[in-house]
């Protein structure tokens, strides 16, 4: 008797006239990462296929044709086509014919994509901007290596004592001007 690779504790029978590389190969566990698509969700906000897509996953009850779709969007009927095309070849809905439409046990899994992408555009649109994306920003910043100072003239290049004696100074004229 033989057992499943990696555990030991199920032994199964010896089958006959099977090569002994062939059992192995048709017991080895599949890795996980096989099984999973990682590709990137092919819609994007602000496109004919996210228009597309969404006006579909909001009415997933019904089929739809491409000027169908393109009377109730702001698409024109080859916009819509072509972005219906596109979506189908992504496996994102199904055809029959001329009728396009979410599968009824796909519509929730679309409607949480599209409602993850408009958060994040949301997110995007609120942040501030990156301090980073100055030009110049580097000279800003004090090298970390110790042996290496860089010539800046901004306050963050200053030591703390230059930067606490400034304050005091700063401090001592309001006094002296009262």
């Amino acid at each position: 008797m033989d057992t499943v690779p990696g555990d030991g504790a199920y032994p199964r029978r010896e089958r006959r006239g099977i090569a002994p590389v062939q059992r192995i190969i048709a017991r080895m566990p599949v890795p996980v990462d096989e099984l999973t698509n990682n590709d990137p969700f092919p819609v994007k906000p602000d496109t004919n296929k996210y228009e597309v897509l969404s006006f579909l996953v909001a009415h997933h009850k019904y089929g739809f044709t491409p000027s169908e779709i393109a009377a109730r969007t702001d698409l024109s009927e080859a916009s819509a086509s072509k972005a219906m095309t596109r979506l189908f070849e992504d496996r994102l809905f199904e055809r029959a014919e001329t009728i396009y439409y979410i599968d009824p046990h796909r519509a929730n899994e679309l409607k949480q994509r599209l409602v993850s992408l408009d958060s994040a555009v949301q997110r995007f649109e609120k942040a501030p901007d990156d301090a980073y994306a100055k030009q110049g920003w580097e000279q800003e910043v004090s090298s970390i290596d110790r042996g290496e100072r860089t010539e800046s003239t901004s306050e963050h290049s200053k030591t703390a004592e230059e930067r606490a004696q400034a304050l005091i100074a700063d401090i001592e004229d309001r006094r002296a001007e009262k």
